[in-house]
């Protein structure tokens, strides 16, 4: 069971991703930044997941948004984007 903290981070977690999903761009620029937390990766994958659901994304363009959505947040916290393979 996730105590109310951690509901409420994974809430404010989810609407910045929206947020941010919503207005990125199609390539993020190039920076040497530094690798994810493989916990950081695992949390934002499951609220990208989430909104997956919550947004009714076809099937077809599930991979894509989900990996759209991971790498968005990780860019938006100073971290190198994730391959793919990474999430599985």
């Amino acid at each position: 069971m996730r105590t109310p903290s951690a509901i409420l981070t994974q809430a404010a977690l989810a609407m910045a991703l929206a947020v941010s999903f919503a207005v990125s761009a199609e390539e993020e620029p190039t920076l040497d930044l530094p690798a994810a937390p493989s916990e950081d990766v695992k949390q934002i994958k499951e609220v990208c997941l989430d909104l997956i659901l919550e947004q009714e994304v076809p099937r077809e363009e599930r991979n894509e948004f989900l990996l759209t959505c991971v790498n968005d947040q990780l860019f938006e916290m100073g971290y190198l984007a994730v391959e793919a393979a990474d999430l599985k």
